[in-house]
């Protein structure tokens, strides 16, 4: 489930949200994503919604994950919980923007878990994200979540890439 295409103004707004001083925006593309799709959401009825992570270098680096922002924001609006610590990125990887299609699998292997003494025996997990261009994080997420026992996982992000 996606806001749009990552071109224009949503663009502009993914890029904008990846830092602290527009977490209020990264809050209203959250409840915007639902105020789209938010049927669908509470039709697939999940039982937990839980942002993409970013290793922990990186968001001291960045100060925020909007991932976990848009997360949280959408949770509310869903009346569910948000588990941003469920899924850890447990190693630093390069990131996917610089990698071609190829390396991006490559990249994220075996650098998502579900961390220690979380359970989501049989969840239904709905995964969210800022942007989605190959779908390698968020395969990498979703194969860590059914290993770990979940028995499904939904992706909503705020903009889908299309190769040109």
């Amino acid at each position: 489930m996606a806001l749009g295409r990552y071109q224009d103004a949503l663009r502009t707004s993914v890029l904008r949200m990846k830092w602290p001083d527009a977490e209020p925006l990264a809050r209203a593309v959250g409840r915007l994503l639902v105020a789209k799709h938010g049927s669908r959401m509470e039709q697939w009825r999940p039982d937990v919604v839980v942002p993409i992570p970013m290793h922990w270098t990186r968001r001291l680096a960045r100060g925020t994950n909007s991932a976990e922002t848009l997360a949280a924001a959408v949770a509310g609006e869903l009346h569910q919980p948000c588990s941003p610590r469920l899924l850890a990125r447990i190693r630093r990887t390069r990131p996917q923007s610089e990698l071609p299609r190829t390396e991006r699998l490559k990249n994220l292997r075996d650098a998502i878990r579900v961390s220690p003494g979380c359970r989501i025996q049989s969840a239904r997990v709905l995964l969210v994200d800022d942007i989605l261009t190959s779908g390698a994080t968020c395969e990498a997420a979703t194969k860590a979540l059914l290993a770990a026992g979940a028995s499904a996982v939904a992706v909503a992000i705020v903009a889908r890439a299309f190769p040109d």
